[in-house]
């Protein structure tokens, strides 16, 4: 019984990225390559392609170029695991961005526990609340045990961060009149500190 080959069944040229295809194997998306390789590896649609062959870009080349693109993403600035996974989905499949994550972790350039505390950190001496923080990590992506873990790893004074937040808002003046509590209530509580922190807060007139 003769065996077939997997067969380009589309080339479909990416959406803002003229020089990116998506080439699809068998009617499934397989793998993102640039024109460069299309070329090189002789794909075009229709054509078949050897097993060997196939496997050895999807896994060497395929897989390569992607963790350059994550390690590319990551140099600007840490990340979190979901936002490095955000960012390969576009051209990448499921099974390479797994493969990626799993070595960005082994090597230590992603670490979702060390970034939540490293940023919560960051926060706090901005004049964050931990409602804000928790917030915001978790729209990056954070397992919420790791965030709990992270504000309460960072052992902050929310009061002493509040009343630095009043004292920066209104340039070291105390709030005095009932409209400009009022204001300065909700400044706080849009900072994400807790009710009670923006009441012993405001009672320091600081």
């Amino acid at each position: 019984m003769k065996v077939t080959n997997p067969r380009v069944t589309k080339l479909e040229r990416q959406k803002g990225r003229r020089k990116l295809w998506s080439v699809f194997v068998d009617e499934e998306f397989a793998f993102v390559l640039d024109e460069v390789d299309l070329l090189y590896y002789k794909l075009s649609e229709g054509s078949e392609i050897n097993p060997q062959r196939f496997e050895y870009i999807r896994d060497q080349v395929v897989f390569s170029k992607a963790s350059q693109k994550a390690l590319d993403f990551l140099s600007y600035r840490p990340r979190t695991v979901k936002e490095v996974e955000k960012k390969l989905s576009a051209e990448y499949a499921s099974d390479i961005i797994l493969r990626v994550l799993d070595m960005l972790y082994e090597y230590k350039y992603v670490d979702d526990a060390l970034y939540a505390l490293e940023y919560a950190k960051e926060r706090v001496n901005a004049g964050y609340g931990p409602f804000k923080i928790a917030w915001e990590l978790k729209g990056r992506g954070v397992e919420h045990e790791l965030i709990d873990t992270a504000i309460e790893s960072v052992g902050a004074d929310f009061v002493k961060a509040a009343i630095a937040a009043l004292r920066f808002k209104y340039r070291k003046k105390p709030v005095l009149d009932a409209e400009e509590k009022g204001r300065a209530y909700n400044f706080l509580l849009r900072r994400g500190f807790e009710m009670d922190t923006v009441d012993e807060a405001l009672r320091s007139r600081y």
